[in-house]
């Protein structure tokens, strides 16, 4: 199971160099926003604020698409 926070991982970009061992790993990162995001999409006020997250900052990451850290 994931812990769903602003520091979860999913939503922070990092410059690396691109090299076999990231190609391979974009897929997971992608399959994990994506997931993260719907989560979030379908979690009330209540619960983001248990977590840390306001709707407003919610909605926005769930509105990205999972290729957009």
């Amino acid at each position: 199971m994931v812990a769903i926070t602003k520091d979860a991982g999913a939503f922070v970009t990092t410059r690396r160099h691109h090299n076999i061992t990231n190609v391979m790993e974009l897929p997971r990162q992608w399959a994990k926003r994506y997931i993260l995001r719907q989560k979030l999409a379908t979690m009330d006020s209540h619960l983001l604020r248990d977590i840390g997250w306001d709707v407003y900052e919610a909605r926005i990451e769930a509105a990205k698409p999972f290729w957009k850290a």
